[in-house]
């Protein structure tokens, strides 16, 4: 829904604590929040559920013309893949020219955004870019007068912040809770970055505790949970400190907050390097053919990993490439599928290793399922965050073949359909092996 308020209604609906509030909500709803041009003349603003059609969204977007957007990283990893299906059925021409000035702007683009110093001929060049792509695609996206952007509620991939920023996007990083009266970190202009939250707001102390939970401690925080003593209890301390759920570091050259994971996920492989799976997920999820990821790794001497395709953007293929499929199951394990997949991976593997603290998170192995998770399996939350836990029982034959150098494993699924019946899936999985490249900065260092 999109609401239009007018001026004599601001006073009433803008108090100080609905303000606020508004962030959070949004955050909590993992739905998009948005605010219209003149703020004080006349405000729009809209809310969409993550489930509205990606299309009626871009409308509703494009019609409200929001100057601030605040949104989930879902929201906007649902748009990014909108809009590479649709280059995907553009002309070769039309493909080649949109490939060739969008790796300018992801050279060139957050640079000209920062105002920093950038060459007259780059500049030229990306000017033609946004005469030709970026502005185009801006407004396809209904974010062409967004003078700032913020995305929170968990973390987003680092190519698909990238992605909006190097458009002219000025997206940015928040971290906060309900608990803290929203905000905790922020990023200020001139130190967005794809890998941290940035600094702390005023007023707000931040200490990390010796497992990586981070927590933090400000005026804002939050006096006790209605009726749960015992919740309060366990979330903050006698002397104000709030623990987060999350593990991250602070950097000491630049004070920002970088979150790695949830603290409960975190762990260490064999050799004691550090596991984040979050971090590896978000990456493959930057494709566009992978709509789901989960890692697993804890305690073992590799990661290997679960693969969901996007059926839109892989039966969008298909359809191209006259390749007929009577289901998800047959389109998963069609053989080219499985290499493009394949390739999506070991791209990301090449990425990871030149990061020396998660290096060893690299995919070793991989399948892909046949079946999409789904909430109504318990597989997801119903903000489409995956239970780690609940897939690793439900799918331990097929973790165990990852972990035992089989080629294939058979298995049986039960499935619940959208009239509450509960069936099964019965299917023979392949099992990839992944390249793996060595830590390019300990190779640099010797």
């Amino acid at each position: 829904a999109h609401y239009q308020v007018g001026a004599a209604e601001f006073p009433r609906l803008y108090n100080i604590a609905q303000v606020v509030a508004a962030p959070v909500m949004a955050a909590a709803c993992n739905s998009p929040l948005l605010f219209g041009r003149r703020l004080w003349n006349e405000t729009r603003i809209a809310l969409f559920e993550q489930s509205v059609d990606t299309r009626s969204s871009g409308h509703d977007l494009r019609e409200i013309a929001p100057t601030y957007y605040f949104a989930p990283p879902s929201v906007f990893e649902t748009q990014l893949t909108s809009v590479m299906i649709r280059m995907e059925d553009a002309s070769r021409f039309k493909k080649w020219l949109f490939d060739k000035f969008m790796a300018h702007a992801r050279k060139v683009g957050p640079a000209i955004l920062d105002g920093k110093s950038v060459g007259a001929m780059d500049r030229a060049k990306y000017a033609l870019g946004e005469l030709m792509i970026y502005g185009p695609l801006k407004n396809t996206l209904g974010l062409s007068r967004v003078r700032v952007g913020y995305t929170a509620g968990e973390a987003i991939g680092p190519e698909i912040f990238d992605f909006y920023r190097s458009l002219g996007i000025n997206l940015k990083q928040l971290y906060g809770q309900t608990e803290a009266t929203v905000f905790i970190t922020a990023q200020p202009d001139g130190e967005v970055r794809s890998d941290t939250v940035g600094v702390t707001c005023p007023g707000v102390e931040l200490k990390i505790a010796e497992n990586g939970e981070v927590f933090y401690r400000s005026p804002g925080v939050f006096v006790e949970y209605y009726k749960n003593p015992e919740s309060t209890a366990d979330t903050k301390d006698a002397e104000g400190w709030v623990a987060t759920g999350d593990a991250g570091f602070i950097e000491e050259s630049s004070g920002h907050l970088r979150i790695i994971d949830r603290a409960k996920d975190v762990g260490k492989m064999a050799d004691g390097s550090l596991f984040a799976p979050k971090y590896v997920e978000n990456k493959l999820k930057f494709f566009p053919n992978i709509l789901e990821a989960v890692v697993f790794g804890n305690g073992r001497d590799a990661c290997t990993a679960f693969i969901n395709i996007d059926l839109t953007a892989v039966g969008n293929w298909a359809e191209r490439n006259n390749i007929g499929y009577a289901s998800y199951q047959e389109l998963a394990r069609h053989p080219q599928v499985m290499d493009t997949i394949q390739s999506h991976v070991e791209e990301v593997n090449a990425s990871i290793a030149e990061d020396e603290m998660l290096s060893g998170c690299q995919v070793h192995r991989f399948v892909v399922l046949h079946k999409e998770l789904d909430a109504d399996d318990g597989e997801l939350t119903r903000t489409r965050k995956v239970r780690r836990k609940v897939i690793g029982e439900k799918f331990d034959d097929i973790i165990t073949a990852l972990y035992d150098g089989s080629p294939s494993v058979s298995t049986v699924t039960e499935v619940t359909y959208e009239d509450g019946r509960k069936g099964s899936i019965a299917a023979t999985l392949e099992v990839r092996d992944a390249k793996v490249f060595a830590d390019t900065r300990k190779m640099a260092a010797q």
